[in-house]
């Protein structure tokens, strides 16, 4: 009987440890939580800046690649054109 009561004396003073140093770290812990909190918000607005500046330069490139497209297709029609030119040109002799 003795040793059961040693032996319960023995694990309340190791539960009684445990929440002093659970007491003890409560402080670093919510400074812990309130860190990373922080960083994630600081994440999401990294995300939100780098997700307009991405539709922002996809924008400005397909904008330039249109122009570079309207560019060749205005060439090449105006070669087309001068080929129909000269066809209807040699058809009326």
């Amino acid at each position: 009987m003795e040793d059961i009561l040693n032996q319960i004396l023995s694990e309340l003073k190791d539960i009684k440890t445990d929440v002093r140093d659970l007491k003890a770290n409560v402080g670093a812990l919510k400074k812990d939580v309130d860190n990373l909190k922080a960083g994630q918000e600081r994440l999401e607005i990294g995300q939100q800046k780098l997700k307009k500046n991405l539709i922002e330069n996809l924008e400005s490139y397909t904008e330039k690649i249109t122009e570079h497209v309207d560019d060749k297709t205005e060439v090449l029609n105006k070669r087309v054109y001068k080929v129909e030119s000269e066809i209807e040109g040699l058809n009326r002799q």
